[in-house]
């Protein structure tokens, strides 16, 4: 397990100003906060989405499909840090953060599990080949459409990580934001 420290924030993340470990955070349901990126590329029949198959030694949800990339905001880091460290670390990816869109909060209260995501979406235009795992998170990266995931997620909830409706969102938010 990673022991990175991460900043506290309360119910409403707002910063307390304490900083914690990551496994006493996670043990004692402290609010903390994430970033998570959605990555897509526009196509002629709508939207796909890079969807990675997370690391068979991840502690949470192993060897499972999962709609996003990213990970927590060490302590002191800014969002723009978190992003493009994740980015980086996952799939080896330099990312300029003024590229990201979206850019809201979502709160999860899934106790001990309690955090503030910012979700991003990122438009990626270039070669899988191209993409790196450098921190043995990932094992695998692919396209996939909107309707793919979704009948994916339904008919094989046990393959995805998190709870099945989660990743929807995101999906429903690129949706409106980008396809006519």
């Amino acid at each position: 397990m990673n022991e990175e420290l991460l900043d506290i924030v309360d119910e409403n993340n707002e910063l307390t100003g304490e900083s914690v470990l990551r496994s006493r955070v996670h043990a004692e349901g402290l609010w903390h906060r994430t970033v998570h990126v959605y990555i897509f590329r526009k196509n002629d029949d709508g939207l796909e989405f890079l969807v990675q198959l997370r690391s068979k030694s991840q502690k949470s949800y192993p060897d499972r499909w999962c709609t996003s990339f990213g990970g927590h905001v060490v302590a002191g880091a800014s969002l723009e840090e978190a992003v493009s460290a994740e980015l980086q670390e996952e799939i080896g990816l330099d990312v300029d953060f003024k590229k990201l869109t979206g850019g809201y909060w979502s709160k999860r209260d899934n106790d001990p599990d309690r955090e503030f995501t910012m979700k991003y979406c990122l438009e990626y235009n270039g070669k899988l080949e191209d993409l790196s795992f450098n921190d043995g998170e990932v094992q695998a990266v692919k396209w996939m459409g909107f309707s793919e995931i979704q009948d994916s997620i339904q008919k094989n909830p046990e393959e995805w990580a998190g709870k099945s409706v989660g990743p929807l969102d995101a999906f429903n938010y690129l949706s409106k934001k980008f396809v006519q």
